[in-house]
């Protein structure tokens, strides 16, 4: 008996075990399926339409068009499914085409291609859903298989790891501020605060940051509570680092799009897995006395 494990993305939304069952009939064995579309419903994504070759109704031979007639298929069937691409969606497509090696001749080859469709005709509510929830699909199906995931491109500055170091393990900051380069190619460190800065401090340099709302940030930020522990007098202090991802509603699309693609990569070259994780999209979200209550109530044991 296989079991499937439900997968839940930092967004809350869960991945039905369906998804993964009904992936495992297109990459594996008989391969039942040429291609399958996802979306999310009630917070979950959920399996919308799995098709197989004799439903698209060709007569032709995929290898020798590299999949072409099958393709525009799979692209007319998601554009009804998203009323003319104003809705986001998932979907994993079987493309199959010639090679020519030199010294081997042409072969036939089968490479799976994961999309994750968030047109600009879409909502800028659903485009940060379905960009919030990618990672949690993508584990369900597994990397290993899958020939490429859309991603942003952009890459970690190393300073933005030496920083966090510096920050997380010898506390030698109060907070750190991360922005997406001018040139959209990488992340890097913005604004870092000395030792023992008060938490206003952070919320006005991010208010500076963001520049009246037409930015986006991330930020990590070393909190100090106060804990009471069962068993004992008094309270503690205690150190914790939450990690920030600020994009507020007035924010371009474009840039809420490309932080919310990149954030994954940041999260992972730091190690933050293990954090809490606040998403804001007003300074009202990051209300110090709300995040050391959080935190607090994480604490007690």
């Amino acid at each position: 008996m296989v079991c499937l494990k439900r997968f839940q993305s930092t967004s809350g939304v869960m991945v039905n075990p369906d998804v993964q069952s009904t992936f495992q009939k297109l990459s594996e064995g008989k391969k039942e399926f040429r291609y399958i579309i996802f979306k999310i419903e009630e917070r979950e994504v959920v399996v919308e339409a799995a098709v197989s070759q004799e439903e698209l109704g060709l007569t032709g031979d995929d290898y020798d068009d590299s999949s072409k007639a099958a393709f525009e298929k799979f692209v007319a069937d998601i554009k009804k499914r998203t009323d003319g691409f104003t809705d986001c969606r998932y979907a994993v497509f079987d493309f199959k085409f010639t090679c020519s090696r030199v010294g081997a001749g042409t072969s036939k080859m089968d490479k799976i291609v994961f999309l994750q469709l968030c047109p600009d005709g879409a909502s800028i509510k659903k485009k940060m859903v379905y960009a919030s929830s990618a990672s949690a699909i993508k584990a369900s199906l597994g990397t290993g298989k899958i020939l490429q995931f859309q991603a942003s491109g952009v890459k970690i500055d190393p300073s933005c790891k030496n920083a966090y170091d510096m920050l997380h393990n010898k506390h030698q900051h109060s907070y750190i501020i991360f922005k997406i380069d001018k040139n959209d190619t990488a992340i890097v460190v913005e604004k870092v605060g000395d030792k023992g800065a008060p938490y206003s401090e952070f919320i006005e340099e991010m208010r500076k940051a963001v520049d009246g709302g037409k930015e986006c940030r991330y930020a990590a930020v070393d909190v100090e509570v106060q804990v009471q522990r069962q068993g004992t007098e008094g309270g503690s202090k205690l150190n914790k680092v939450i990690f920030v991802q600020y994009c507020p509603d007035e924010a371009p699309v474009r840039r809420r799009m490309l932080y919310a693609s990149s954030v994954r990569a940041l999260k992972a070259t730091l190690g933050l897995e293990s954090l809490m994780q606040v998403q804001a999209s007003d300074l009202s979200d990051l209300d110090e006395k709300a995040i050391k209550h959080e935190l607090v109530s994480s604490q007690r044991t």
